[in-house]
């Protein structure tokens, strides 16, 4: 009897530590699942709209060493917090494509990407992509032709502009690229802003959501004797655009910093 009795009081105990054992792993993945479950639910932290565009087909300059000639594009887009940002993750950083096209077709297709850090998660970023993480991750995004990471903790702006250029050039007398003969025989130029991905930050979890590809802006540049124009700005209150044309391997006695605007138009 007395063998019986510890029989039914171990069994008892097992049940109850089985209990006790099995309660806080489903309250954990419980948990776990509806922070998957938020991150499903990804919402845009920004707006975004260029406010300005420059084409300069005829970019040249040069020294003692080598001469470069070709063609440029410079955005100035606005990025606005939505009323969804800030909320259910900590960081968020989202990927948009600048498509820019003729009305002879397709021109060249420009990339850039901006962060919200909002709990501080975000310990470094660099132009190939990369992005580091306080939680030992590494996104390895594409390559861009800028982006700007803001620290919330450090600087809470309601908007900031963002910078997105590229340099098609030749060097010390080649041909044009196929991409500067486009732009120049173009009448009229395009741009058709899209989002490419989301990727949502929440403790140790990570999503990357796709978009769908929808144009978010379509703006058209003009033809002028400068170039191709979107907007306007006065001179002087823009900063250049933090990305300058690839120089080749040579002594760098001069390195060209372009001036922001039509301004700078050289042409034969």
């Amino acid at each position: 009897m007395k063998i019986e009795k510890r029989l039914i009081a171990f069994s008892i105990l097992a049940v109850a530590i089985g209990i006790a054992t099995i309660l806080p792993l489903e309250y954990f993945m419980t948990g776990e699942s509806q922070t998957v479950a938020a991150l499903t639910d990804i919402k845009p932290w920004f707006n975004v709209d260029v406010s300005y565009a420059y084409c300069n087909p005829y970019v040249s300059g040069g020294n003692n060493t080598f001469s470069w000639t070709g063609a440029s594009i410079e955005i100035v887009a606005n990025f606005t917090l939505t009323t969804d940002a800030m909320q259910n993750a900590d960081a968020q950083i989202e990927f948009y494509k600048f498509a820019v096209s003729s009305d002879q077709g397709h021109i060249i297709d420009l990339s850039y990407y901006i962060i919200e850090d909002k709990a501080n998660v975000v310990t470094g970023i660099c132009g190939d992509g990369t992005i580091n993480l306080a939680n030992g991750l590494t996104y390895n995004g594409p390559a861009s032709n800028g982006g700007q990471c803001i620290n919330w903790q450090a600087w809470s702006p309601d908007a900031v502009l963002g910078f997105v250029s590229s340099y098609m050039l030749q060097y010390n007398g080649d041909e044009a690229s196929e991409i500067v003969n486009l732009i120049r025989n173009a009448q009229t130029l395009y741009v058709d802003v899209s989002k490419v991905s989301t990727v949502t930050v929440s403790g140790d979890l990570t999503a990357t959501t796709p978009a769908d590809n929808q144009i978010i802006q379509h703006i058209e540049l003009a033809k002028t004797d400068n170039g191709f124009v979107y907007g306007t700005y006065v001179s002087g209150t823009l900063p250049i655009p933090i990305q300058t044309p690839p120089v080749p391997t040579f002594p760098s006695s001069i390195l060209y910093v372009p001036t922001f605007g039509p301004a700078n138009m050289t042409q034969p």
